[in-house]
């Protein structure tokens, strides 16, 4: 039973952790690891789980008014502005590097606000997560 509910209360941390607020994810997936979890359950749950957080960052700058965007995150839009050149250029790294803290966020509101394909952000945003959690668990 607590393993049932453990899982989607660890795809909710990772969830949160890469849209809402700031959590570390990595300090969960590792306590789960060393619990008894399956170390693979526990790769597959946190990598797909971290990248819709990012994702739903993504979809709130892409399709999000002007109006609620500079109202609510003008800070953040004015960063992810600067980055339109990379955007053009270096898109699929900025995904990559989305996992990166207080940056990674950033990188993927650039490429929303940037109209980056969303097919080659989430593609890109999943791997640079899922490598993110393969170095952290191959450690263990």
């Amino acid at each position: 039973m607590l393993e049932t509910l453990s899982y989607p209360f660890l795809a909710l941390v990772c969830f949160i952790s890469a849209s809402i607020y700031p959590l570390a994810s990595e300090a969960f997936v590792v306590s789960f690891v060393l619990a008894g979890f399956d170390k693979i359950t526990v790769f597959i749950v946190a990598s797909l789980s971290n990248t819709l957080g990012s994702l739903s960052t993504y979809l709130l700058g892409f399709f999000a008014s002007k109006f609620f965007l500079e109202k609510y995150l003008k800070k953040s839009i004015q960063k992810a502005q600067k980055y339109k050149k990379y955007c053009d250029k270096y898109g699929f790294l900025l995904a990559f590097f989305a996992f990166l803290p207080i940056v990674g966020d950033i990188f993927v509101l650039a490429l929303a606000i940037n109209k980056y394909p969303v097919l080659k952000a989430s593609i890109f945003i999943f791997l640079g997560k899922a490598f993110r959690y393969f170095i952290l668990l191959s450690l263990l």
